[in-house]
């Protein structure tokens, strides 16, 4: 067997990926060869530091090992040289322990090398995976983490395939509703286009469509820190069964003609009644349920057009201020404008994927 043979045999047996055959190839040679047996025990001590349990050693820490580990050589020459003074004095006892060295030297970088392509593969291999949820349906994804995660309709969630860095980060475009796995050493953040949500082991909702007129966060378990995207600096922590509301920068807030007021466009806590079975209505769609309470009718239709896939048309304007209260659960659109109709009334036409809304007209 060539030394470099017997490197690559020493690298995979202390990575664990050697085979059989090659155990054994590695056993019969140091059988053969008593002396190398002395640095497969030298190198067995100095890789006992290193977990491989590590999903990825950081570049600092692969360095930080080499420095251990080049001290232990030393040392370990010492006690060497210390022996050959009390025994044998010879030029070729000297020539030998420099090649073990040297060949301890190269089977721990070629280990260490080897760790790293296997460590550069499994960053390779991670992806970030895309979830479009269409009208009319819901997902749920399970993370890798163990994290469940339940997507309203029109919702795009964005996360990696592994979590490897030392935050869990995922994307949200739309309304989710996260059981997050505890993990205090890795805190979970969900970002959306106005705030993130960190937290470290919860149960909560956040509902972020672009075309809405706020956005929502609502905690049922645990406890969740919000940090606003144009107010970093701020720092909101909610506590169970409270809602964080954020309302949206009106279209023309940034018009220089305009003059809006910005405390009207920032963000209020509010805390939610106590009920036993935790369904309000913030996350009773994960019931398949539309409840509101007080809504704007252009709210709820708003739900309705995600829930239904359809497009609703407002003819009269003042209809969509109209405020309602009610629950649609597993009504057909057929069905649930009829329920409306007795909440509110008003007259609708249906055609195609269209829904058109009107006051009713007087007899």
């Amino acid at each position: 067997m060539g030394k470099s043979r017997f490197i690559e045999l020493m690298a995979k047996s202390m990575d664990g990926s050697a085979s059989k055959d090659e155990l054994k190839e590695l056993e019969l040679f140091l059988k053969q060869y008593p002396g190398y047996k002395k640095i497969q025990h030298v190198t067995d001590a100095l890789t006992s530091t290193i977990n491989k349990d590590d999903a990825i050693l950081e570049v600092t820490a692969i360095n930080n090992k080499l420095d251990e580990l080049w001290v232990k050589i030393k040392s370990a020459e010492g006690s060497a040289t210390e022996t050959l003074n009390d025994n044998i004095r010879s030029f070729n006892y000297w020539k030998w322990i420099g090649s073990a060295a040297a060949v301890t030297v190269f089977a721990l970088l070629s280990f260490l090398f080897y760790y790293k392509q296997q460590a550069g593969r499994q960053i390779t291999e991670v992806t970030i995976k895309r979830v479009d949820v269409p009208f009319g349906k819901m997902m749920q994804v399970t993370l890798s983490d163990g994290t469940k995660v339940k997507l309203n309709a029109g919702s795009h969630f964005t996360y990696p395939s592994v979590f490897s860095n030392a935050q869990r980060e995922v994307n949200l475009e739309g309304e989710g509703f996260f059981e997050v796995t505890k993990n205090a050493k890795k805190p979970f953040l969900v970002h959306t286009a106005g705030f993130t949500v960190k937290v470290l082991g919860t149960v909560f909702n956040v509902k972020a469509y672009r075309d809405d007129k706020s956005t929502e966060t609502t905690l049922l378990k645990g406890k969740v820190q919000v940090e606003l995207t144009d107010d970093p600096e701020k720092k909101i922590i909610l506590s169970p069964h409270e809602k964080l509301t954020i309302n949206n920068p009106l279209p023309m807030a940034n018009h220089p003609a305009i003059k809006v007021d910005v405390a009207k466009i920032k963000y209020e806590v509010a805390t939610l009644p106590n009920i036993s079975n935790d369904i309000y209505q913030e996350n009773a769609w994960t019931e398949n349920k539309i409840m509101f309470v007080n809504n704007d009718f252009e709210d709820v239709a708003r739900q309705m057009e995600r829930k239904y896939d359809v497009h609703i048309v407002f003819e009269d304007e003042a209809l969509k201020k109209e405020q309602i209260s009610g629950v649609l659960k597993n009504e057909t659109l057929e069905s649930a404008l009829l329920i409306l109709k007795q909440i509110m009334p008003f007259q609708s036409k249906i055609e195609g994927n269209t829904v058109y809304l009107a006051y009713k007209l007087k007899k």
